[in-house]
């Protein structure tokens, strides 16, 4: 008994070709939701603060960029020990301000004042004189902005291998 079967045309080997690509991309899928719950760290709690009472003091400057790595060396050295001699910051950081101005480099440095009575302090007794050494010493080659900022809230991520 010989039986005849007919060669598959064009169209039902294409749904053929579509089953087959379905079929490979759930599995593909699959395989990243597989690969994505082996990896994914399970959520950590973050450490709020809502008392605080503390001030950011930001710096924005647009700095000549013949005069950067100068001035750079003079705020790590001279300038910010300064301001840290005065007591009333805990911390500080320098930032670079991603997408550059032309002719410059933009940057902002942010100082965290302790109180807002020790940033006017600061404010009162040690900033004019350090404002005016690097007016002095820049000119208009590093044109400074400053904004006064109160910390409302901050928060961080708590290290859950220290428990």
């Amino acid at each position: 008994a010989c039986r005849t079967v007919k060669a598959p045309n064009k169209q039902s080997r294409e749904r053929k070709s579509v089953r087959i690509t379905l079929s490979w991309l759930r599995f593909q899928n699959s395989n990243i939701q597989e690969k994505s719950r082996q990896t994914t760290k399970p959520l950590r709690q973050i450490s709020i603060n809502r008392r605080s009472n503390r001030v950011l003091y930001n710096v924005t400057i647009s700095v000549d960029s013949l005069k950067y790595e100068e001035w750079l060396l003079f705020m790590r050295e001279e300038h910010i020990p300064k301001i840290f001699s005065s007591l009333c910051f805990e911390s500080y950081r320098i930032c670079k301000i991603l997408g550059e101005e032309a002719g410059g480099t933009a940057v902002a440095v942010q100082y965290v004042a302790y109180s807002t009575e020790s940033f006017e302090k600061y404010n009162t007794e040690f900033a004019p004189r350090l404002q005016a050494e690097h007016q002095e010493r820049f000119g208009a080659s590093a044109a400074a902005y400053r904004t006064t900022l109160e910390i409302i809230e901050e928060g961080h991520l708590v290290d859950d291998s220290v428990e």
